[in-house]
């Protein structure tokens, strides 16, 4: 089956003026996705090598990755598998200990659904950016029907066990964190009452200093409870890897498509394929993707501290507005008359092609609200 991508996709499926503004939406989450992991496995490697400053492994991580993803393709898929299966592995675990942990300590848990947007945003950025690497991965795929079957209940189950683990997480995460007040610690274990630890030893310090909850979990356990230490390098280790992997698929998506693009350029400009123009094309896509990845880095570099406000806000959106506007109109056209004397071995019956109204609805108005959101705190 032929190389497909979103880029691909949108081009053969949208008007050129939607064609080309999708695919600046696709490079600016791939922008803004690959800004919160470098924030956030600088953060996850100081804290597991026990260095001061993030800001002192941001170089190293980025570009040791953004070479990697560029001039060492062949490198990527395989290390990727590998470590992906680490990584699932240590997830589970991970996970399970520290809420068993958790469930253990168990600290005050305060609700107040005035926040619950920063809730619902985050959760849309895993829900939302789950269709990007989907074309990639259906291409490996046999065109059968039994295999098209599975493909779509394995990424339907793997959805479901993420979002059942992210929840064991968080549960987990307030379970052992004070929320905002550092003196509501729970020693009720050793009979001693509660303990006031340092004020950044809260889940309000570290959205203010936009630190991912590994942080003050780990600072948590090793200074209250030294028994589950164990717990808090496991995670760490698990953040460690799980964000290197991220990095390193979503720069290579980006390098991917941004070939793409000065591909598809380079053919309708020149229309020519011989040795010399394909060698600048080669050498133009990699200027390219050196460019878009340096503002990755310039970006991580100086905003430290914007981690919370990148995921909630800016790749929320390009999510959400992807998957509810280009997305859906790609599979409005996919489903229309025009189409359906297609051979496909497993097309969608009615009532899942209905559904993607419910699709466009959740997701479209997860974008007005991010933009509601914007003006609101900006007024």
């Amino acid at each position: 089956m032929p190389a497909v991508n979103i880029f691909i996709l949108a081009k053969v499926f949208l008007p050129k003026i939607l064609s080309c503004a999708s695919t600046m939406n696709f490079l600016f989450y791939f922008s803004v996705a690959g800004i919160s992991y470098a924030l956030a496995g600088s953060q996850a490697y100081a804290e597991v090598f026990h260095i001061n400053s993030a800001l002192t492994v941001t170089p190293f991580f980025c570009w040791l990755l953004n070479l990697l993803a560029v001039f060492g393709r062949k490198l990527v898929s395989p290390l990727v598998s590998v470590l992906t299966l680490f990584k699932g592995s240590l997830l589970l675990v991970a996970a399970i200990v520290a809420f068993v942990a958790g469930a253990t300590i168990h600290n005050h848990i305060t609700s107040d659904f005035q926040h619950i947007q920063d809730t619902y945003l985050m959760s849309t950025v895993a829900l939302g950016g789950t269709y990007i690497p989907l074309p990639f991965l259906f291409t490996k795929l046999r065109y059968l029907q039994h295999e098209v079957r599975y493909f779509r209940l394995s990424v339907t189950f793997g959805l479901i066990t993420v979002y059942i683990l992210e929840i064991l997480w968080c549960w987990a995460t307030l379970d052992v964190v004070p929320q905002i007040d550092p003196c509501s610690v729970s020693l009720s274990q050793t009979n001693n009452g509660t303990y006031c630890l340092p004020p950044d030893y809260t889940l309000q310090s570290a959205a203010e200093n936009g630190e991912i909850s590994t942080i003050p979990f780990t600072k948590v356990i090793n200074l209250v409870y030294p028994q589950y230490r164990w717990i808090a390098t496991l995670i760490s280790l698990f953040i460690m890897v799980s964000i290197t992997v991220s990095y390193l698929y979503n720069a290579t998506v980006l390098a991917h498509t941004v070939e793409g693009v000065i591909a598809s350029w380079w053919k309708e400009s020149w229309n020519k394929s011989d040795f010399m123009e394909v060698k600048c094309q080669n050498v133009t896509s990699s200027l390219a993707n050196i460019v878009f990845l340096s503002v990755i880095f310039i970006v991580a570099m100086f905003n430290p501290k914007s981690f919370v406000e990148v995921v909630e806000k800016l790749m929320s959106f390009a999510a959400n507005f992807g998957l509810g506007f280009f997305m859906s109109i790609i599979v409005w056209k996919c489903t229309s008359g025009k189409y359906r004397d297609l051979d496909v071995p497993l097309p969608l019956s009615k009532v899942q092609i209905h559904l993607q109204y419910i699709v466009i609805v959740f997701f479209m108005t997860a974008s007005i609200y991010d933009i509601v959101v914007w003006i609101s705190e900006s007024v």
